[in-house]
């Protein structure tokens, strides 16, 4: 059964996750986007996170295509909705979140692991918490190891086509991400390949 919790103003941002403690079946945080500012968002998400919840956000047509890309989210629905299309969405969520991935879908290099079907990575077996596009990277990189990777073709794949912003956003992302997995300098996940990109180390 699933139980919907909604979040729609700063003071349910602030104590949901107390329903969340008492809820009856399989919670859902419902957001509502247009009724929560960004560091409440950012709160909900990351207490979601932290609990492993799925997550529905609600978004107005105006607001679709300027939806953060980075925003971890189990899904969303665009507004005005039919009863019935949210109640399949919220079922949907919860069976998603709760699938467990298989030892196959699992990408181990080393000490770190990325499962592909919930979007997470273990260092050691400690969660790691990644934005979308730090996460994006790494499963590109991580599912080719040496293979080199120059910036334009990391900006496309990872941006897409139309993205304006130059190569030097993947650099700045690359950064970020290296800052939550390297543990050993001398032996680096992702290694710099001088004047071309980067790659993932080809042995564990």
């Amino acid at each position: 059964m699933v139980t919907p919790i909604f979040v729609s103003n700063s003071d349910e941002s602030e104590t949901f996750i107390v329903q969340v403690d008492t809820a009856k079946g399989s919670p859902l945080i419902i957001m509502d986007l247009g009724l929560l500012n960004k560091a409440q968002i950012s709160k909900v998400l990351e207490l979601c996170k932290g609990k492993n919840l799925p997550t529905l956000a609600i978004i107005s047509p105006d607001d679709l295509m300027s939806l953060d890309t980075d925003m971890i989210i189990t899904d969303f629905i665009v507004a005005p909705f039919l009863e019935e299309e949210l109640i399949m969405r919220s079922i949907f969520s919860v069976k998603r979140a709760t699938i467990k991935p298989s030892e196959e879908d699992l990408i181990n290099r080393g000490d770190l692991t990325i499962s592909p079907s919930n979007y997470e990575v273990l260092i050691n077996n400690s969660r790691v918490n990644l934005r979308f596009k730090e996460y994006e990277l790494l499963l590109l990189l991580a599912s080719n190891p040496g293979r080199v990777y120059n910036r334009a073709t990391l900006l496309n794949q990872i941006w897409g086509y139309d993205y304006f912003g130059g190569t030097r956003t993947v650099d700045v992302h690359i950064r970020r991400l290296r800052s939550k997995i390297e543990n050993n300098s001398e032996n680096p996940y992702i290694e710099t390949i001088w004047n071309v990109g980067y790659r993932f180390r080809s042995s564990n």
